[in-house]
């Protein structure tokens, strides 16, 4: 790999454990790591809707202007114990932990460009530097992070697609909650006076729509418990489950569709539900004559590739920062395979990843 100084700061990073919600190891180090190229980093107050031990870490260069950089702190996965293998083409990790390349390898990379912009005074736009907590299980971070109303557009370096690959669009998700009441009593001696909350699950379940419903639409019951033995009716059940897509409308209509059905099976047998649901992030999908397109189209073309706009079923920060009305792309960077011990990312792609950054930020 070529540039030194990039694998140097990704190491360093990868070597510190910090998984989601106890971000603030990362957090000094990146904080740190800025007050050294004497910029003024800070962390906001969003620990207390998110959780976390920290804030998100915020740093203005040249006033903040009107653009974000962003990648996130946490790691799905502990990286406790991580040994980094430098192969030809490729770092991964020895196998049996996670690298942490999802998402230390944004960071060195935003650390690496405003280091070597600030070293080489190379002039810049102005930018703001942002480092959400909580991506991985809750998008807090980036959902309630306390930035300048004068962003207007943001660039998200998360994506596990290769470089000059761009997410332009990207599925919401909803969540719900199911809480079935039956009526417990004993199913040898009196089973016709319980109400079996179990049943009305099932009921319930095959009517409701799951797996690929169209070409933009996804429905999924993940989890389900319920019961206490094996002679008593069942008297409480609790489900939960997801429904995705491209449209915000269609998740509306599946949600009230799957309400509905829980309702209508648990009054057919006398039973009752709770039902609860809750956008987890929102869809976008970003026009291709918006400024923040036609940005990072111009810097891919720039850095020497192709710019690919790509469609993703999965969140990440730039779902909190288009719900927050900040235009945002996520950019790949090609860290492959996020979230298993075979995590690995190409030079090729970490160091095209770098040029991007720079070519964003620089007049």
């Amino acid at each position: 790999m070529k540039n030194k100084r990039l694998l140097e700061i990704f190491l360093d990073l990868a070597h510190i454990d910090s998984v989601s919600g106890n971000e603030k190891a990362v957090s000094l180090y990146i904080q740190n790591f800025l007050t050294n190229l004497r910029l003024s980093p800070y962390t906001d107050n969003s620990q207390s809707q998110t959780g976390s031990n920290t804030g998100n870490v915020i740093c203005k260069i040249n006033g903040g202007g009107n653009l974000l950089l962003s990648s996130h702190m946490d790691t799905a996965r502990s990286t406790a114990g991580v040994k980094p293998q430098l192969l030809d083409d490729r770092i991964t990790s020895d196998g049996t932990t996670v690298l942490g390349v999802d998402n230390r390898a944004g960071i060195a990379i935003l650390l690496a460009a405003t280091e070597h912009i600030i070293n080489d005074k190379i002039e810049t736009e102005p930018y703001t530097l942002v480092f959400p907590v909580c991506e991985e299980t809750t998008l807090f971070g980036s959902r309630y992070m306390e930035i300048d109303r004068e962003i207007k557009m943001g660039f998200v370096f998360d994506s596990y697609m290769n470089t000059g690959k761009f997410i332009a669009s990207s599925y919401g998700a909803a969540g719900y909650k199911v809480k079935i009441k039956g009526k417990a009593s004993h199913s040898g001696i009196a089973p016709e006076a319980g109400i079996n909350a179990i049943v009305i699950a099932v009921n319930a379940l095959s009517k409701i729509k799951t797996g690929r419903i169209d070409e933009n639409t996804n429905a999924n019951v993940g989890l389900l418990k319920g019961g206490s033995a094996v002679n008593v009716v069942p008297d409480n059940v609790e489900i939960e489950g997801e429904i995705r897509s491209v449209y915000k409308e269609k998740v509306l209509e599946l949600i009230e569709e799957t309400k509905e059905e829980f309702e209508k099976a648990a009054e057919a047998l006398g039973g009752s539900v709770e039902f609860v649901w809750v956008w987890d992030f929102m869809p976008f999908k970003l026009k291709d004559d918006s400024l923040v397109y036609q940005k990072v189209k111009n810097a891919i073309t720039k850095s020497g590739l192709t710019p690919e706009e790509k469609l993703s079923a999965g969140g990440s920060d730039a779902n909190s920062y288009n719900g927050n009305g900040i235009e945002a792309v996520n950019l790949g960077i090609g860290a492959q395979n996020p979230h298993s011990n075979d995590e690995f990312i190409l030079y090729e792609d970490f160091e095209n990843a770098f040029k991007i950054a720079i070519e964003l930020i620089k007049k």
